[in-house]
């Protein structure tokens, strides 16, 4: 979704829009402050927003509003919300929109008065604050922090003649055994997955990062760089993964449907935070999480990611609405988040608090992600169209690059 594209259907979106920043309202004969407050759903997410919420408003006696969208749908809401000049009060953002967002005036930065730059930068690990600092003030607090791991379904591993103890370490192993557990019907069709690709951002996002040494977007030169040698590279694994008699998985294949948790994937790369997804539709799967295969001789990397709750500039109760913020980055808040939605630890602080061994040595080995905007569809697109299509994979990323190139210039200008 362009910014382009959202301002041209402000005007047909504003009308719909009825959630503006709250001002008081009238409870009884007491004004009573209302914080509107967007995020995106996530099954895991929302539960722990809810179980938040009543010991803040008991605590401060700020009521707290919330509207939570489809991720489908959240970024054309929010968008023509804020180019219309109305919207929450506080929303949910990934990191690659904070200079965006910045630039545009749409943020409010964090007062003094609720946290001071000191504390900030002495509570957050830092990759995760770093991007949402302009001129020594910060415009969000972290939350959703995440990096990438694999997960194996024990059972199914096993019955392929794999041992889930010995995960694969290189993208060459898992290729390799991820061929192995795909079954077949007679006509050829893919019944189980080798790999659930059905999360295409994890799966090439973990690739790009291994194997281009450099920037992804040079946010500087305002282009993409995975049209180089070892970003053609990158592309050309997803092409032995999703091409040929010995693809390990299809988009045709259960399209829309959770694959590894419904038991018809092997290997599967998600965040920590799908702990909680599965953890609600296959409770009785069995499972290991290992470290995202490297590429062999390199040291692992785990791509690292997350999201920022920010308050919008103009809301009329900036202060309450950063109380709250705040509230939902401190660490009662970051302990609920991990326990009940699965999210990694912004505060580090908590890192030790991080139950799974693997997960929490992962976070030695994150890179933070330097995409920009909200360009994540074009990179989907060209994922999909190496699975189904014959073109040769660097045309279809050149004219990626291409489009990801406008994309980033506009999210920058």
């Amino acid at each position: 979704m362009r910014w382009t594209r959202v301002l041209a259907v402000v005007v047909a979106s504003v009308v719909a829009i009825t959630v503006v920043s709250l001002g008081s309202v009238m409870v009884g004969a007491q004004p009573k402050v209302t914080i509107v407050h967007w995020q995106h759903f996530h099954e895991g997410r929302a539960t722990a927003l809810k179980a938040l919420i009543p010991a803040f408003q008991g605590e401060t006696g700020i009521a707290v509003v919330t509207d939570l969208p489809p991720y489908e749908q959240y970024f054309d809401k929010l968008l023509a919300a804020l180019a219309a000049g109305t919207g929450p009060d506080v929303f949910q953002v990934p990191m690659e929109m904070a200079e965006q967002l910045i630039n545009g005036g749409y943020l409010a930065p964090v007062p003094e008065s609720v946290a001071t730059t000191a504390e900030i930068e002495g509570r957050y690990l830092r990759w995760t604050t770093a991007r949402f600092k302009r001129g020594g003030k910060y415009y969000g607090l972290p939350t959703d922090v995440q990096h990438l791991v694999l997960y194996i379904n024990n059972d199914l591993a096993r019955e392929a003649g794999l041992d889930p103890t010995k995960p694969p370490k290189t993208w060459d192993e898992l290729i390799a055994q991820a061929r192995k557990a795909t079954k077949r019907d007679a006509q050829g069709n893919i019944i189980q997955a080798g790999l659930d690709t059905r999360y295409k951002w994890a799966v090439y996002t973990a690739l790009l990062y291994q194997f281009i040494e450099g920037p992804v977007i040079d946010a500087v030169a305002k282009r993409a760089t995975y049209d180089s040698p070892q970003g053609i590279a990158a592309w050309k694994v997803v092409e032995q993964l999703l091409r040929g008699p010995n693809a390990v998985d299809s988009p045709r294949f259960m399209p829309g449907q959770r694959k590894f948790e419904l038991k018809r994937a092997v290997f599967y790369i998600n965040h920590p935070v799908a702990r909680s997804v599965i953890a609600r539709i296959g409770p009785d799967i069995k499972y290991t999480i290992a470290t995202v295969p490297a590429i062999k001789g390199k040291r692992p990397i785990a791509p690292g990611h997350h999201w920022a709750y920010v308050v919008n500039a103009r809301s009329k109760n900036q202060e309450a609405a950063w109380r709250w913020v705040k509230y939902l980055a401190s660490e009662r808040a970051v302990r609920t988040w991990m326990r009940v939605a699965g999210d990694l630890p912004s505060i580090t602080e908590l890192l030790p608090a991080e139950p799974d061994p693997v997960v929490r040595e992962s976070v030695k080995l994150v890179r933070p992600v330097d995409y920009v905007g909200v360009c994540d569809p074009i990179r989907n697109d060209l994922f999909d169209a190496i699975a189904l299509t014959t073109r040769p994979v660097e045309d279809l990323v050149r004219e990626a690059v291409q489009k990801e190139n406008t994309c980033v210039q506009q999210a920058l200008r």
